[in-house]
């Protein structure tokens, strides 16, 4: 038995409509702003409650870890002279270091920067060291 013409035309609408509601709800989603620190820090009030990747480097002697809770950090990160303070609430990489570069995922919450997820780099760990051979340089 076919369906009347009316029917199919119906069918189509409501799977048109249903598409085109999935696609306009779901575009942005998952795509965080990647920022560094020192534009968040300038214009607070644009970032402020948005989930956003900061890129900064941590400021040496700032980092505290909470006493007895694991996965608890409070630290400053900076760029270009400005800094911003944040709270931590997750196991730090095995990269993670004072004077480090970090990317953290997370929100500003009233001047902090609210994190449970981070990506660190040690670029000393991967740089070629300098060989007291010159002809081992490369010469």
């Amino acid at each position: 038995m076919a369906l009347p013409v009316s029917s199919k035309v119906f069918i189509g609408l409501f799977v048109g409509g249903a598409v085109f509601y999935l696609v306009s709800t779901s575009s942005g989603e998952g795509v965080l702003d990647y920022i560094f620190v020192d534009k968040v820090v300038d214009n607070p009030a644009l970032y402020s409650g948005r989930m956003i990747k900061v890129h900064g480097t941590v400021v040496p002697g700032t980092v505290k870890q909470k006493k007895g809770e694991a996965g608890d950090y409070t630290f400053d990160i900076e760029r270009e002279g400005r800094r911003m303070p944040v709270h931590f609430t997750s196991m730090v990489p095995d990269t993670f270091a004072e004077g480090g570069e970090v990317i953290l995922t997370g929100e500003l919450q009233d001047g902090r920067f609210e994190s449970e997820e981070m990506a660190a780099k040690c670029p000393s760990k991967y740089e070629e060291r300098p060989s007291a051979d010159p002809s081992k340089n490369g010469r």
